[in-house]
């Protein structure tokens, strides 16, 4: 009776130390799995400041909701479609050309915001919905076709009575190709970035202005009127002097390229990512898409 009990005891104590074995051999593994996830995507390595700081350069190039809904709204309304408003925004698009038509999709009458939350029936209108996606698409193109009724103007100028001196704006596309090489293979990648930059004076000794000094202007508004004789003047000066101003841009050409190059490195280096290399290579000469000018009154 005896070894009975003392075999039933021993059972016992065998059964716990297996049960407790085989939880310290799972506790293992999955303290080896949690190290191997963590090393693969490294997200507890990158700093809450350093992505902040990114986000913050994103959203400052794309533009606030104010800047999405006043384009929104006035490019439908330049072609010919109706916008009301009345705590939420009215689409009438029943008497848009066919080819905006084609470019946003089927859409005649809708009701949308441009914050959240929406109600029901309504359309929640941000930088990559289909329609706005389509509209932008289809408002730079008619901007850059030579032949097209020119409701959208590459070029322009006006009088400012906040203009001191003679100023002129450029819209410049820069083209990069970030190239990323790991061991042997090397991958491109292209990249574009449109910047606004700005001088005072003339082309051949343009004094140039900080870039933030140069969103500025685009918030002026004409206060005398300008002769379209006078204001093709103007611009052709600009393009006439184009061979003083173009040593900047490739100048800011390769600033931005370096400051690519150098996200780039520092987002591997806070992700821990190891074995691979960048490089940026920029296209010359940088496009300007746009040249606005800006006079002082008289």
């Amino acid at each position: 009776m005896r070894e009975s009990k003392n075999e039933k005891l021993e059972q016992y104590f065998d059964g716990f130390f297996d049960q407790k074995e085989a939880l310290h051999h799972q506790w293992d593994q999955d303290a080896e799995r949690e190290k191997r996830s963590r090393t693969m995507f490294a997200q507890e390595t990158i700093k809450v400041d350093e992505v902040a700081r990114e986000l913050k350069e994103v959203q400052r190039a794309i533009g606030s909701g104010i800047e999405l809904t006043t384009f929104t709204t006035d490019s439908v309304k330049l072609f010919n479609g109706f916008v009301s408003k009345n705590g939420v925004y009215k689409f009438n698009l029943k008497e848009i050309p066919r080819s905006l038509r084609e470019a946003i999709g089927d859409y005649e009458e809708f009701r949308a915001r441009f914050d959240l939350p929406v109600q029901k029936n309504e359309i929640y209108l941000n930088r990559t919905h289909p329609f706005v996606e389509g509209l932008a698409t289809y408002v730079m193109d008619r901007a850059l076709d030579p032949e097209d009724d020119q409701k959208f103007h590459r070029c322009g100028v006006i009088r400012s009575r906040k203009v001191e001196k003679r100023t002129t704006l450029l819209l410049v596309r820069f083209r990069f190709h970030i190239i990323t090489k790991r061991r042997e293979e090397e991958k491109p990648l292209l990249a574009e970035d449109c910047l606004l930059l700005a001088f005072t004076g003339s082309p051949s000794n343009a004094e140039w202005l900080d870039e933030s000094k140069a969103e500025e202007f685009l918030l002026l508004q004409p206060d005398e009127n300008i002769s379209p004789d006078q204001a093709r003047d103007f611009i052709q000066k600009v393009i006439d002097g184009f061979g003083g101003i173009q040593p900047h841009l490739v100048e800011v050409a390769h600033n931005r390229a370096e400051e690519l190059l150098e996200k780039h490195r520092r987002v591997r280096i806070e992700s821990n990512i190891k074995g691979v290399q960048y490089r940026v290579e920029s296209h010359l000469p940088p496009d300007v898409l746009g040249i606005y000018v800006y006079l002082p009154m008289g």
